[in-house]
């Protein structure tokens, strides 16, 4: 259940976001902030949501079918 419920933050954020970035054909999104949607918190490029399946930024913004940019800690997903 709490998958569904990082799931549904997630999907939340995102929709919150999709107005301010309609002009365009991705959108972008702070790691930390992803991963807080979740109810995770991060540090050191990692998002810890309480249990044992502690995520990388990377893994994190690829499972939301984006493109993780490094330089910037920020997941780019398609619209």
């Amino acid at each position: 259940m709490g998958s569904r419920k990082m799931l549904m933050t997630t999907a939340m954020v995102a929709l919150l976001v999709l107005p301010l970035a309609a002009c365009s054909s991705s959108m972008r999104i702070k790691s930390a902030r992803l991963c807080q949607a979740g109810g995770g918190t991060y540090s050191g490029n990692t998002c810890n949501p309480g249990t044992a399946n502690a995520k990388s930024a990377t893994q994190m913004c690829q499972a939301h079918g984006g493109v993780y940019i490094s330089d910037l800690d920020m997941c780019e997903m398609p619209q």
